[in-house]
């Protein structure tokens, strides 16, 4: 389907370059999508428009150019109110949508797994919910007979009673998800590895980074796309002192995106919440750099995360010239330089890594006593080992864990050496 993009602004706003990025981006968006975006303009507005965001001469230009164009769709870049949707739809003669309900859309199509469905599917009833009010006064579906009690349920009323059903019951599939998630997760942590989250704006490359941490052992689907992939992956990375660390890749964030959808994946993205790091992942080549930045700074805090070790890591050097000056990337966040397509960098991002996970993880000794064959490999599975010597009474490492893993692992090695 064609479609023509528009943005609006107020005039006593000085024109920059982020809105002109944003609507580069809905364009990417509506292709994501599989629509055919033909036409894109920017208007500048005295006032807002209560019932079409944009006032009767814009839409009356708008009608000229969906006629020439052969457009069965616009699409804005601000969000409509209800009325403002309805009211554009009835004087153009064809759909309208927004940023939030085209980035809802691309979420149901892009979902893989039942979790990731369920929570496109939550995002798009809640939107819809939002849009069922003020239909007119008509909407009567029952009519009470004389001497009865008069209309009986309107349509809106039935449209909005069958929404909040169907939301009850996605949220309570959801909810079973979660639960499972929190027993798998304290059955993860009771033989513990460190546990870090990628995050980071969309199509920034964090799928590519985690193919190329795990050696693309996994084949984890990655694409230069918008949203290419919705659904976490979780997956394990040894660092340089020879342990491992649990690398989760997450959904990416997107300036504008819907509170809906921010609710709607809460279950998936509060995994952040239990990391003990977090690699926030840059698009170095994007001249939006410092706006994406901010947009995911934003999410971040929204969902709650502090107090966990943030590196930030600027990916894609290998698409600019000079990557210590051709992009933004300030030294007050203390860029690490990557380019996950031809492997630069990496190593000095896993150095990082560890070295910020020692913030949480201590050093420790640990004696391992002869033919405790089971346990020497769990110590190697659950720690960062980074020294062992053979001798007589057994493996002797230097490791670093969490205060709770080492008491854990030195009880057992007593048991061990006790014969219990």
């Amino acid at each position: 389907m064609k479609v023509i993009l528009a943005a609006a602004e107020l005039k006593r706003k000085r024109p920059g370059a982020a809105g002109t990025a944003s609507l580069d981006e809905l364009w990417r968006l509506a292709e994501t999508a599989g629509l055919e975006p033909v036409r894109k303009l920017s208007v500048r507005l005295q006032a807002w428009n209560p019932a079409t965001l944009i006032g009767s001469g814009k839409v009356e230009e708008f009608k000229g150019l969906v006629k020439e164009s052969g457009a069965g769709a616009v699409i804005f870049d601000e969000e409509l109110s209800p009325a403002q949707q309805r009211n554009l739809e009835r004087a153009l003669g064809v759909t309208v949508a927004d940023r939030p309900r085209l980035i809802i859309e691309i979420f149901a199509m892009r979902a893989r797994t039942r979790e990731g469905k369920l929570q496109a599917r939550l995002a798009g009833f809640s939107y819809a919910l939002s849009r069922v009010a003020g239909k007119g006064g008509g909407m009567d579906q029952q009519h009470g007979m004389i001497g009865g009690r008069g209309s009986g349920e309107k349509q809106i009323e039935y449209e909005r009673r069958t929404l909040r059903a169907k939301i009850t019951e996605l949220e309570r599939e959801i909810e079973g998800i979660k639960r499972e998630r929190h027993i798998q997760r304290g059955k993860r942590d009771s033989v513990p590895m460190p546990q870090v989250s990628i995050v980071g704006y969309t199509n920034a490359g964090k799928s590519t980074l985690l193919n190329r941490l795990t050696g693309d052992r996994h084949g984890i689907y990655a694409d230069d796309k918008l949203f290419a992939t919705l659904d976490p992956t979780t997956k394990r990375v040894r660092l340089p002192a020879g342990g491992w660390a649990l690398f989760t890749d997450t959904v990416g964030f997107i300036q504008k995106l819907p509170h809906d959808l921010i609710a709607a994946f809460r279950a998936t993205l509060e995994e952040i919440l239990y990391s003990d790091l977090i690699l926030h992942v840059h698009d170095l080549s994007s001249p939006e750099a410092r706006e994406q930045h901010e947009a995911v700074k934003a999410a971040l805090e929204e969902l709650g995360v502090k107090d966990i070790p943030v590196i930030n890591v600027f990916n894609k050097s290998d698409a600019v010239k000079d990557p210590a000056v051709s992009a933004w990337a300030p030294a007050r966040l203390r860029p690490v330089l990557v380019s996950a397509l031809t492997g630069a960098g990496l190593d000095g991002l896993l150095a990082a890594s560890e070295s910020a996970l020692t913030r949480r993880w201590g050093e420790y000794e640990l004696t391992v006593p002869p033919g405790s064959k089971g346990l020497l490999k769990e110590v190697y599975s659950a720690c960062l080992v980074t020294e062992a010597a053979y001798g007589a009474k057994g493996v002797t490492l230097r490791l670093k864990a969490t205060p709770e893993n080492y008491a854990r692992l030195k009880k057992k090695a007593a048991e061990a050496k006790t014969g219990r």
